[in-house]
């Protein structure tokens, strides 16, 4: 069983070893619902006891329309994908528009799972993994509507 110390924590999906988890850090705070990864705990994964402790867990953007708490100017666009999103492999997906002055700025954050651990991909002004999404095995999450936090 996977025990998280999140506020309003709700289960996206198991992949692989991994649970994407929905949550907050806190109760009544400023704080957004973010995506979050909890190592599963199975014997042989070198994982004991409880899991999921939110101040030491990496925290991820959840897929959405942000808008910023003062000016209520639409700053970020994000659609998040999670399964075999990236050439066949487990993994999920951001991709993300933010605000930079005038202009947009697009942008991926990539996730691989596989035996030997988590890998992160970051790319700035392009989108190289869009081609992936079409496949049916790699699910969009539903974004939301929010404000920036403060």
């Amino acid at each position: 069983m996977l025990r998280t110390n999140l506020a309003e924590a709700r289960l996206i999906t198991e992949l692989d070893d991994y649970a994407i988890v929905a949550g907050r850090s806190c109760v009544d705070c400023d704080e957004n619902t973010s995506i979050y990864l909890h190592k599963i705990p199975r014997p042989g994964n070198g994982v004991n006891g409880e899991q999921g402790d939110p101040q030491s867990a990496d925290r991820y953007t959840y897929p959405g329309k942000y808008v910023d708490y003062e000016s209520k100017q639409l700053v970020e666009k994000t659609r998040m994908f999670y399964g075999l999103c990236y050439e066949g492999q487990p993994s999920l997906l951001w991709l993300s528009e933010y605000r930079d002055g005038d202009g947009w700025v697009k942008a991926e954050y990539l996730i691989l799972v596989g035996d030997d651990g988590l890998k992160h991909r970051y790319n700035e002004n392009r989108q190289p993994s869009i081609f992936y999404i079409e496949d049916t095995k790699c699910v969009e999450l539903p974004g939301i509507t929010a404000e920036t936090e403060p």
